[in-house]
């Protein structure tokens, strides 16, 4: 989760049960016998938030932003027609596969 707050560049918050998908089943089966008027009426009963449990570490939050940027370029480049290396690369791969099946 601090991974996830450092790559986002914001607080992440979380549930406050160890049993997730179980504290969920128990809200949808209190509304479906009618103890609450509605999932959201349930879940403020029954479930509780810790807000901001992971806040980014800025350190960290600039180099994944740093890294982010390098990734955006090469993806524009490589991607989006700047060069079209993958596409060669594909082919390549494509002709290997062919040659590999014919020969087996």
């Amino acid at each position: 989760m601090q991974v996830y707050a450092d790559v986002l560049n914001m607080p992440i918050s979380v549930i406050g049960s160890a049993q997730g998908p179980a504290l969920g089943s128990a809200i949808h089966a209190a509304v479906a016998a009618g103890a609450y008027a509605d999932i959201h009426a349930a879940a403020a009963a029954m479930g509780r938030l810790d807000r901001a449990a992971y806040t980014p570490d800025p350190e960290r939050a600039a180099a994944y932003d740093a890294l982010y940027r390098e990734y955006t370029e090469l993806h524009d480049y490589f991607g989006r027609g700047g060069n079209d290396v993958m596409h060669r690369l594909k082919a390549l791969r494509r002709a290997a596969r062919t040659q590999q099946a014919v020969t087996a």
